[in-house]
């Protein structure tokens, strides 16, 4: 399948300037809806564990938490969520506190600390960011309005601890991070990949593919010389397991300076995360190549459940 940006707009690059208070909460007039969430991950193939640390509030003040660790097995280690927690309307991200995940954001927009201790799981994360974040609304593409009025992603370094299954693991090592802003129509596109993956010497990149009203369309960027560039074109193949959890891909990215960037990720685990109705979303942990030199990543699927039952049922 090959994916192809829109031709750019002139001032795309001036479309969006990031403040420390968009890492805050996006407060919306009275009788506006509004939605706000922030995504850390943590990929340990050495450990054959993928981790992901999620939470959202909309603009009634209505929140909720997720932290998941999944491995090779059919269950995850941990899949700990809780929704509908009123929070006090004047608590920001810069000291998040909700269903026993505790975030604190001592440099918004570069440094993070997470702490959450639950029924199965702990853990202890500093994140400290490689660049400056960068804007979906930054892409010659820019931002659909079905999946956010904008959002950035950020590669980053995470150092702490894990304990999980009776396990201690101290890590240090490249991550991923996003804060989106504005109310998701989940159910718009057919179908999406979300991708992050590294390298150990630092090589990042983040890129969501997706098909939406019979439309391919692309977001994302990919460090060169430590600056984030946007990504203007894909083509990519995946492969599937019966149940359409996916097992490889295939990639290659265009970008605005003309380059190409090239990848690889293989499935070492999976797992299905709790959504509404008609919407199935699959987070894998995996290994990769970029460029050819070896890192991690994560590559999330989503699409309508009714479709996977149907290829489910006709196999």
């Amino acid at each position: 399948m090959t994916i192809v940006a829109r031709p750019a707009r002139e001032d795309h690059m001036t479309v969006s300037t990031l403040t420390a208070q968009d890492d805050l909460r996006h407060r919306v007039p009275a009788g506006v809806k509004g939605r706000d969430s922030l995504f850390w991950n943590l990929i340990l193939p050495e450990e054959e564990l993928g981790l992901q640390v999620y939470t959202m509030v909309d603009h009634n003040g209505w929140a909720g938490r997720q932290l998941a660790v999944f491995g090779p097995g059919p269950e995850p280690l941990a899949l700990e969520m809780e929704h509908g927690i009123k929070v006090p309307d004047d608590q920001d991200f810069d000291a998040w506190r909700v269903g026993g995940l505790e975030i604190d954001l001592p440099e918004p927009l570069t440094r993070a600390e997470i702490r959450y201790a639950g029924d199965g799981v702990s853990l202890e994360y500093s994140y400290t960011a490689l660049h400056a974040p960068f804007s979906y609304t930054r892409n010659p593409v820019g931002c659909p309005q079905w999946m956010a009025i904008d959002r950035f992603e950020q590669t980053g370094r995470a150092t702490g601890t894990l304990k999980v299954d009776g396990r201690t693991i101290d890590f240090d090592t490249l991550v991923h991070r996003d804060h989106s802003w504005g109310r998701r129509n989940w159910r718009f596109p057919h179908h999406w990949k979300w991708l992050c993956a590294q390298t150990p010497d630092g090589v990042g990149l983040n890129a969501m593919l997706w098909i939406a009203r019979g439309e391919l369309g692309v977001n994302g960027y990919v460090l060169r010389d430590g600056e984030p560039v946007a990504f203007t074109g894909v083509r990519q193949s995946a492969t599937y397991d019966d149940d359409m959890t996916q097992r490889h891909l295939e990639v290659e990215f265009d970008d605005e300076r003309g380059d190409t960037t090239t990848m690889t990720m293989d499935r070492y685990a999976v797992v299905n995360m709790p959504f509404g109705t008609d919407t199935t979303v699959t987070e894998a942990a995996c290994t990769v190549t970029i460029d050819g030199a070896p890192g991690h990543g994560q590559w999330e699927c989503l699409w309508p459940t009714s479709y996977v039952t149907h290829l489910a049922a006709t196999e």
